[in-house]
C-alpha cells in the first residue's frame, strides 16, 4: 500500500457559513487538484448529503462530494460537547 506525502489541507467548520458559486468552484479545483496526490481533511458538523444541498451548483456539488467520499470517514455521531461542558459547569456551580 502506497502512502501519500504532503501537506495535509483542513477544511475545520466545512459549510457552517453558505458559500457563493465562485467559491465553490474555487474548493472544486483544490480538491481536484489534491485528489488522490495529497490529503485533504474536512471537518463538518453536517453530512455529505447537507453539503449537496447547500452548494449552488447541484452537479458540481455531486461530483465534489463523490471525490470526498472516496478517503477515510470518522462520524462521531451526535454527541455535543459543548452542551456536555455546559451541563456540566452547571453541576459544579451548584
Amino acid at each position: 500500500m502506497s502512502t501519500i506525502c504532503g501537506q495535509p489541507h483542513i477544511l475545520d467548520d466545512f459549510l457552517t457559513i453558505g458559500i457563493n458559486q465562485r467559491g465553490q468552484e474555487d474548493l472544486t479545483k483544490i480538491i481536484f487538484d489534491r485528489d488522490g496526490r495529497l490529503p485533504t481533511i474536512i471537518v463538518s458538523q453536517t453530512t455529505a448529503a447537507y453539503w449537496i444541498k447547500k452548494l449552488p451548483d447541484p452537479v458540481g456539488a455531486d461530483s465534489l462530494v463523490s471525490r470526498l467520499n472516496a478517503g477515510q470517514r470518522i462520524e462521531l455521531g451526535d454527541y455535543d460537547m459543548r452542551q456536555h461542558l455546559a451541563h456540566a459547569q452547571t453541576t459544579v456551580d451548584s
